[in-house]
């Protein structure tokens, strides 16, 4: 069964408009969230070292809301680390940072997502150069998440947030090149609306790697801000055998709560038994 989660933001990504995270004192966002029916918490973390765990902890038990994912987009969108930059002391940071987020998705048993930190394609050197650079950095941390006993997901982005990996046909070639258990992939229904021309075929495809969903309409506002058919999605998940978690993540338009009550009231009753 598909159960709903929410985006979170930890206290050490920096609280700005255009995060695409809840956020807020965490002791305020957990009894928000649950009153309005989250049935889970994915956080998005850019310090990973400096999460306070045991509070996270305590309030994932007390609101009965367990973590559903680490979210490394801060790592690139805050701080621009990324696996491709030209500068060995950003690659290393950049290694460093989602090795501590594995490190986070191994204490709380959940898969860490890889999206826009992998970087993309910059000029200024040969492209091979640079997707060597990336894939190389792809299977070391694969390697760091099999020793650790978590899945590393790759998010295929559209080409105005960067220019490597885009679709999900692209994101299915990457994993099986990569070729570990512990690197698969997972979907963005705004990322899917851009770049993927046959939604339904390459979910068919791609379903067998697929481990995660994040909801937002085409215009990255909540669920029903936008022209995306949720309810056809949802029951091609159903019907091609998806039971994992869909983690809304969407921009605080027109403010957060209003965004984030509203895609909870969307989603509820199209998972809903």
């Amino acid at each position: 069964m598909m159960r709903l989660s929410c985006q979170v933001s930890t206290d050490e990504v920096y609280r700005k408009a255009g995060v695409t995270s809840y956020q807020g004192d965490l002791e305020e966002v957990f009894p928000r969230l649950a009153g309005w029916g989250y049935q889970g918490i994915e956080l998005t973390v850019r310090e990973p070292s400096a999460v306070d765990c045991r509070r996270i902890e305590t309030l994932s038990a007390q609101y009965q809301l367990p973590i559903t994912m680490i979210c490394t987009g801060e790592l690139y969108g805050q701080d621009r680390l990324s696996f491709s930059d030209p500068d060995p002391k950003v690659r290393a940071e950049a290694l460093r940072r989602f090795k501590g987020a594995v490190d986070l998705a191994e204490r709380f048993g959940v898969d860490v997502n890889l999206g826009r930190v992998r970087g993309g394609i910059a000029q200024g050197e040969p492209p091979e150069v640079q997707v060597h650079r990336i894939e190389s950095a792809l299977r070391e941390v694969a390697g760091y998440a099999e020793n650790k006993g978590v899945t590393i997901v790759l998010e295929p982005v559209n080409t105005l947030a960067l220019n490597y990996i885009n679709t999900t046909e692209e994101g299915l070639s990457l994993v099986e090149k990569i070729s570990s258990a512990s690197f698969q992939l997972m979907v963005d229904t705004a990322h899917l609306h851009i770049e993927d021309r046959d939604v339904p075929g390459i979910l068919k495809q791609a379903m067998p790697h697929i481990r995660y969903v994040h909801l937002a309409d085409s215009n990255r506002k909540y669920p029903g801000g936008g022209v995306f058919r949720f309810s056809e999605f949802i029951s091609l998940l159903g019907k091609l055998g998806y039971e994992g978690w869909l983690s809304v993540e969407v921009f605080p338009l027109p403010d957060q709560d209003t965004a984030f009550r509203l895609a909870s009231q969307n989603i509820l009753p199209l998972i809903s038994d």
